[in-house]
């Protein structure tokens, strides 16, 4: 029997804590990620970075973004990410959708500029 998977039975309670792990880990990291960050943020009081130009995209130049604003977008993720390791159906899911959350919301913060 050396060569045999165990296989979680159908309806199981792990299969069902497995796929509402992820559910939940998709829709906490989509719907409440940025809300998070951006009380963080206000609570903790993060400088705002300024706007960079058009096509300063390699480079920050002299005047980076502080670090309390890189720290305010990790700081929630690993706060729900690494103490739960009996919870990593909810993590896996939750990290990238996260991420681009965070990417895309700090583009915006760095290098939108309305015209």
């Amino acid at each position: 029997m050396g060569g045999v998977d165990e296989v979680t039975p159908v309806g199981s309670a792990r299969g069902w804590r497995i796929s509402l792990g992820v559910c939940a880990g998709l829709l906490v990291g989509f719907f409440c990620y940025v809300p998070a960050v951006i009380l963080w943020q206000h609570f903790f009081e993060v400088p705002r970075p300024r706007v960079y130009p058009h096509g300063s995209f390699t480079s920050f130049g002299l005047d980076p973004p502080p670090v309390g604003y890189w720290v305010s977008w990790a700081g929630p993720a690993v706060l729900v990410t690494v103490p739960w390791r009996a919870a990593r159906q909810f993590a896996v899911p939750f990290v990238p959708i996260a991420a681009l959350a965070a990417w895309f919301v700090i583009g915006m913060d760095l290098f939108f500029t309305p015209d």
